[in-house]
């Protein structure tokens, strides 16, 4: 049996003296007396800790994607290079070679988008069943999204910046 307590004062005195009078009425009954929010903090410890599972694997996650976005652009620019170079070489500036790159990485990354909305919405309505929340948070969706382009913004800076500055003569002797 759980009883609760509302107590004044201090905590421990309390519990001393809610110990005192229960072992006076009936010695060996308390087993042990817990404050409410050890109670509640034993009681929420697995949501916890699946929590920071969750957010641990989506940070692996996310350092994943920025690598694999980071990795795709690197390539794809290094593929370009020759191109590029004779842009550069016909009077293109930095900005026009950094706008060009930036394109590209925002048509990737609206494909990607695209296709993991889909993906999440079918996963989201598979387990929707398995879960007391709503797994249609609208706010997530859109958090996701912003961050995934921000981080595609961010891994194609530095290619875009490096495509920018390619010596024209270099870039056409590079095979």
């Amino acid at each position: 049996m759980v009883l609760f307590a509302r107590v004044q004062g201090e905590p421990e005195a309390a519990k001393q003296r809610l110990n005192a009078a229960l072992e006076a009425r009936d010695p060996g009954a308390v087993e042990r007396i817990d404050n409410l929010q050890a109670f509640v903090d034993v009681r929420d410890y697995p949501f916890r800790a699946v929590y920071w599972v969750s957010a641990a694997l989506g940070g692996l996650a996310l350092l994943f994607t920025l690598s694999g976005i980071y990795g795709v652009l690197s390539y794809t620019v290094a593929q370009r290079t020759k191109e590029i170079g004779i842009r550069v070489a016909m009077g293109a500036n930095v900005r026009t070679v950094i706008r060009l790159v930036l394109g590209q990485c925002m048509r990737l990354a609206a494909w990607g988008i695209a296709i993991g909305m889909a993906l999440a919405l079918v996963a989201a309505k598979v387990l929707a069943t398995q879960v007391i929340i709503s797994p249609f948070d609208i706010f997530a969706y859109a958090g996701g999204t912003a961050l995934v382009l921000v981080a595609c913004i961010c891994a194609g800076v530095l290619p875009a910046r490096r495509a920018g500055r390619i010596d024209p003569i270099t870039a056409l002797r590079y095979d």
